[in-house]
């Protein structure tokens, strides 16, 4: 018998089965990539048509800002991104020094993942009411959003980040895995997937979708959904 026959390889819906070998199907590869596009779709609904100044209005108890939202879900994709395709992560020979200023201990994964953000931009928040501007600079809501952070810039990054995320989605080995970076928030010694570090992203931008929603309905009553 022809071990190499086509009708060995098939599901009964018609689809192609994965191999023997355990690799990723394409259809895996599409569901992925569905999901993205859905999530990222439902981020950036929240920001149509909002002027800059509601762009940047702080509508909750959150430091958040929609343009801090865009900006920080896209500077995260692009970072993750990076850690996929190349098994390093930017900046997290910064992060071993941050976690000494801050008390934690980045060499044996015992810190407290709330941590992360302690500390950053307390000042600013404690100073502005919920609804003020968000345009002071600092490590706080505003993640550094700037006056050059215009809602079309902000949108086309993330736009594409996502372009780029899709693309390694389709492309590499989702059962490679690297070692994940000496942090107090990452397990010591862990090592994680691409196919981990994919769903790490989507579930990124799923919650600051959620958390925009809130935002934007603060500003003018509008919801993506419900």
């Amino acid at each position: 018998m022809d071990t190499n026959d086509d009708t060995n390889n098939g599901t009964n819906d018609g689809t192609t089965a994965s191999s023997t070998s355990g690799a990723p199907s394409s259809r895996e590869r599409e569901d992925l990539v569905a999901a993205l596009d859905r999530h990222h779709g439902f981020l950036l609904q929240t920001v149509q048509g909002l002027d800059e100044a509601q762009l940047r209005t702080r509508s909750s108890v959150s430091e958040f800002t929609l343009a801090a939202l865009l900006k920080h879900v896209a500077e995260t994709e692009e970072a993750w991104a990076v850690f996929a395709r190349d098994g390093v992560f930017p900046g997290a020979d910064e992060w071993a020094s941050w976690a000494a200023d801050s008390g934690d201990d980045a060499s044996d994964g015992s810190g407290d993942a709330a941590a992360v953000g302690a500390g950053w931009g307390d000042d600013d928040a404690s100073a502005t009411t919920t609804t003020g501007d968000a345009s002071d600079g600092g490590w706080g809501g505003d993640w550094g959003v700037t006056d050059a952070d215009t809602l079309p810039v902000l949108t086309a990054r993330l736009a594409q980040a996502a372009a780029g995320t899709r693309e390694l989605v389709r492309t590499l080995d989702l059962d490679r895995s690297f070692p994940l970076p000496s942090a107090p928030w990452f397990e010591a010694g862990a090592s994680w997937t691409v196919r981990r570090v994919l769903l790490h992203i989507l579930a990124e931008v799923s919650q600051h979708a959620g958390h925009a929603d809130i935002i934007r309905e603060g500003i003018d009553g509008a919801r993506t959904m419900g």
